[in-house]
């Protein structure tokens, strides 16, 4: 039999060592793994757990993160100051973009993320519902990521309806429709969810469009809706790095 030549992987190391050797080993594979996890959007969305209400028997699922659409969008997203999305339903795009929110907000302090919608009660169901309950049946979105995630990447957060707050100091946070909920405002990483369907598209957009020259990010996500003269048909066709999203 030939040698093996392929490195030992840590879980191996791990396992060949003597047990009074492994608590100390143990904690230096989750402290890398946490470097790691702050430094790869996607080697973090490995640990993430979606909710699939459509099938009530197996309703918590690992997030897809192999399959290569969402792949594709979180380069863009991490590579690009503004990305517009066109997408369908059922591609698992939000789940996306709030696994992205928290990432953002874990991965260096005092970041604010503004998840934006239409309605107040949609942009809440995204981020945080009060009163999460143990099931998992009402959380927001990424509320519910966070409280899914391995014991060992958890963190002690601050909870209110609409609003998560880290203990670097991030916060992400959802706000309805409306040029005024995100005027003046300083903003790390702006999502608007179905953007095109926002009444105030254009107000919000001319707000936000300064802050890409300030180094902010914006990313904005949506199902068609409306004509050519629409903002996010403007901006979906006007961007260079728009990306449609199909499975």
């Amino acid at each position: 039999m030939s040698p093996r030549t392929s490195p030992e992987t840590a879980v191996e190391r791990y396992e060949n060592l003597p047990r009074g050797e492994r608590a100390a080993a143990f904690r230096a594979i989750q402290a890398e793994a946490l470097k790691r996890c702050a430094a790869n959007g996607l080697f973090f969305a490995q640990f993430v757990k979606t909710r699939d209400e459509a099938d009530p028997d197996h309703t918590v699922k690992p997030f897809p993160v192999h399959y290569p659409y969402l792949q594709q969008l979180w380069r863009d997203w991490e590579g690009n100051q503004k990305s517009v999305v066109a997408k369908s339903r059922q591609m698992l795009v939000s789940w996306a973009e709030c696994t992205f929110a928290v990432w953002w907000a874990r991965r260096r302090p005092n970041q604010h993320v503004v998840i934006q919608t239409q309605d107040w009660d949609d942009a809440v169901k995204l981020v945080c519902m009060a009163g999460g309950n143990k099931d998992a049946t009402y959380h927001g979105r990424c509320q519910f990521i966070e409280r899914n995630l391995p014991g060992w990447l958890r963190l002690p957060l601050k909870e209110n309806e609409g609003q998560i707050a880290y203990p670097n100091g991030s916060l992400i946070e959802a706000v309805p429709g409306g040029a005024d909920k995100v005027r003046g405002q300083v903003i790390s990483l702006y999502i608007g969810d179905e953007f095109a369907f926002q009444t105030e598209a254009w107000g919000v957009w001319t707000t936000l469009a300064p802050l890409v020259q300030k180094g902010s990010k914006i990313i904005l996500v949506s199902t068609p809706n409306g004509s050519e003269g629409s903002c996010f048909y403007h901006l979906y066709y006007g961007t260079p790095r728009s990306t449609p999203v199909s499975g």
